[in-house]
């Protein structure tokens, strides 16, 4: 979710013995022939691929400069790996770090500093001193006309932090949250009017409308990186409009949780709660039965559950989970849904930790009737940043037997969440994507883009209205207007990290309201 500082798990300690080994080998004093001064250096690349693949997909040292592997990511490695402080700065440890469960860092170095530092000379010769930029077979085109911008006309307040936004089509209605120093959540009408505002304990993250009247507003706790157990399950009974009296906490002390949503996920009749606490350091995918608090059912005891997809996956009538996680194991994995609450795993689809995976989403992308995933690649508040040129929206066509293949790459520095709808009214999936760590510099336009489908996935990109009039978080498309086409509304979030921000942007992006809202055109 927002702002999450992912971990490159280049961290050797989880291997343990096997890794001591391994480093080892490779050490005593280098001959000065050159067939064996090649032999060591291939060995010495083998050992860091085995060990860094044994934790995480492997990250080629050409994917990013050598100045980020020696100044981000490799003090995070020492610390992976037990050091306490690299080239003399104090490294996060378990006594700085109280929030993370005991001996999650190795209580001594599980390799000397001198093999580490050859670790680290490996990756000073290979990375190159900058990384290739984005190669575009298609520039994106002028402002369409698909789309009108449109600000909600509120006073000023706090600076715009938005968390959440949410177009409910059928009530010509739009949600939206924001954190910051006074949480709240606000419904609006489709004249972006205010209907209500109510407070919450911290920012939302999603909300669970499977109950009809009965709102399940997840609170994420903080919103910046934190291993602290603070977030919680807020029930919201709606009144019609009216803003809903006396919510209830229904849990508490969830790991910085991002998604929680119902559904049986056990065949008994009863809805399930389905628990993404992303965390930081540590975190859970898990669902508890019935809805009550107690024995935790466990997908994966993982941090950075971002996104589950509840859905019959294979057609046999039960509710299977797909899920997207983050913070440096970067991974789809299938829940197979066996019956009577037993699940089986199987990862779809692995990514590399710079990949930055933000959001994905799962449908019939080309009418064969089966489902394919569509995939953003940007997160760039981590340990490794850089713009980098594989960043984008991804879509992967489904080759049945649960095997993708890319199909479609479109690069956009920083994507966060691509949506996928026939906005045309051609009969084809057209897309607009939003991007939080643009080049705001040299192409601040990729920050919000629209894609029109020419078919066989041709996408056309097109500038859109207003792209630059806020930093955009998170985003929802429906047909708020009630007038046929689906409209799209985006959050603002205008403060954060501060990467490839020209001077003065943040109070730019603060001086608007808290979501910009585009209707289509089309009809």
């Amino acid at each position: 979710m927002i702002l999450n500082r992912r971990m490159l798990w280049l961290g050797f300690s989880l291997c343990g013995i096997a890794i001591f080994s391994i480093v080892s080998s490779c050490g005593g004093s280098k001959s000065t022939d050159t067939d064996e001064e090649n032999t060591v250096a291939d060995s010495t690349e083998k050992m860091v691929k085995a060990v860094c693949s044994s934790c995480h997909e492997w990250v080629p040292p050409e994917m990013l400069p050598r100045v980020t592997w020696t100044d981000l990511v490799l003090p995070v490695m020492a610390a992976k790996m037990g050091f306490t402080e690299y080239e003399g700065v104090p490294l996060p440890s378990e006594k700085n770090d109280p929030a993370v469960s005991k001996n999650f860092y190795p209580s001594k170095p599980t390799i000397t500093y001198s093999q580490f530092k050859e670790i680290v000379e490996y990756f000073k010769i290979k990375a190159p001193e900058t990384t290739p930029s984005q190669r575009r077979e298609l520039p994106i085109a002028a402002t369409t006309s698909r789309f009108q911008a449109q600000f909600p006309n509120l006073p000023p307040t706090d600076p715009p932090l938005t968390t959440y936004v949410k177009i409910q089509p059928n009530l010509k209605r739009l949600v939206a949250g924001v954190g910051g120093d006074h949480p709240r959540l606000g419904l609006f009408d489709e004249n972006l009017q205010p209907k209500w505002v109510m407070s919450l304990p911290s920012a939302p993250a999603h909300i669970d409308y499977s109950g009809g009247m009965e709102w399940l507003i997840t609170c994420m706790g903080s919103v910046m990186p934190s291993n602290k157990k603070e977030g919680k399950l807020i029930q919201a009974i709606m009144a019609g409009d009216k803003q809903p009296n006396n919510p209830k906490e229904i849990f508490t002390a969830l790991p910085r949780p991002v998604q929680i949503q119902k559904a049986d996920l056990d065949g008994n009749g009863v809805k399930d709660y389905l628990i993404n606490g992303f965390g930081h350091l540590e975190g859970k995918l898990y669902w508890l039965k019935d809805g009550k608090s107690g024995a935790e059912n466990m997908f994966r005891a993982d941090p950075g559950a971002l996104r589950s997809v509840v859905v019959d996956w294979d057609g046999d009538g039960k509710q299977d989970v797909v899920t997207m996680f983050a913070q440096g194991r970067e991974s789809i994995f299938l829940y197979t849904n066996e019956g009577g609450g037993k699940f089986t795993e199987k990862k779809l689809m692995a990514f590399m930790p710079v990949m930055g995976s933000s959001f994905f989403d799962i449908m019939d992308v080309n009418g064969d009737k089966k489902p394919d995933i569509v995939y953003t690649s940007g997160d760039n508040a981590d340990y490794s940043i850089a713009l980098k040129h594989f960043h984008g929206v991804y879509i992967y066509l489904n080759q049945g037997n649960d095997q993708f293949k890319q199909a479609y790459f479109y690069p956009i520095h920083g994507c966060y969440k691509a949506m996928l709808r026939d906005f045309d009214l051609d009969g084809d999936l057209d897309m607009v994507t939003i991007s939080f760590f643009a080049d705001y510099v040299s192409q601040h336009q990729e920050a919000l883009v629209y894609f029109e489908n020419q078919g066989n996935l041709k996408f056309v990109p097109y500038q859109m209205p207003g792209f630059d009039r806020g930093r955009w978080l998170t985003m929802d498309a429906g047909d708020l207007d009630g007038d046929g086409d689906e409209d799209v509304v985006i959050g603002n979030f205008a403060y954060g990290p501060e990467s490839f921000l020209p001077a003065g942007a943040p109070q730019k992006f603060a001086s608007n309201p808290i979501f910009l809202y585009l209707e289509n055109t089309t009809k």
